[in-house]
């Protein structure tokens, strides 16, 4: 790969995997930018001693690895993340009243919760897939199994969001 390409994925995916690693992150000395520049760091020594076919796809199981290896630095497990709502403080504009503020962060802690009681790798597939993007094929290489395991995680973690989201809404 070659720096201009290296580049070419960092800077189209950097918005994604920010967002991404801000989902993992409570609070401590590290912020999403520091995991995706670390991440981005472990790609392109990566790179440079082994031929790349799909970096985007190593980029995310890059940072994945990251993040959780945080976690498991800061002794925290990954059903106690309560996201810090302040990383989510872009998704707001300055015309958003108080309580459209508060009402979106009210459905950004309850998504999180929701997605932070299933396994680790429904979460995991459902943030890869509705939030990033990525397709079948480069889920299944971060998840190290198939396009069809892809699927139907995506089908049942889909599921319970819906039931317990709009449970929990209604209480």
């Amino acid at each position: 790969m070659t720096e201009r390409e290296f580049n070419i994925v960092v800077n189209n995916y950097r918005p994604k995997l920010i967002f991404f690693a801000a989902s993992y992150l409570r609070e401590g000395a590290a912020t999403p930018e520091d995991m995706v520049q670390e991440a981005v760091l472990k790609l392109w020594n990566y790179s440079r001693k082994e031929s790349v076919k799909n970096p985007s796809a190593i980029l995310v199981q890059i940072l994945k690895n990251v993040c959780l290896d945080y976690i498991k630095l800061k002794k925290n497990s990954q059903d106690s993340i309560d996201n810090d709502q302040s990383s989510y403080h872009h998704l707001y504009d300055s015309s958003s009243s108080a309580l459209d503020i508060l009402d979106s962060k009210d459905k950004i802690s309850r998504l999180n919760r929701v997605l932070n009681s299933m396994s680790k790798d429904q979460m995991l597939a459902i943030r890869l897939r509705d939030i990033m993007g990525l397709e079948m094929s480069e889920i299944a290489n971060v998840l190290d199994t198939s396009e069809s395991n892809v699927r139907t995680l995506l089908s049942r973690g889909r599921k319970i969001l819906k039931d317990k989201y709009y449970r929990d809404g209604s209480n």
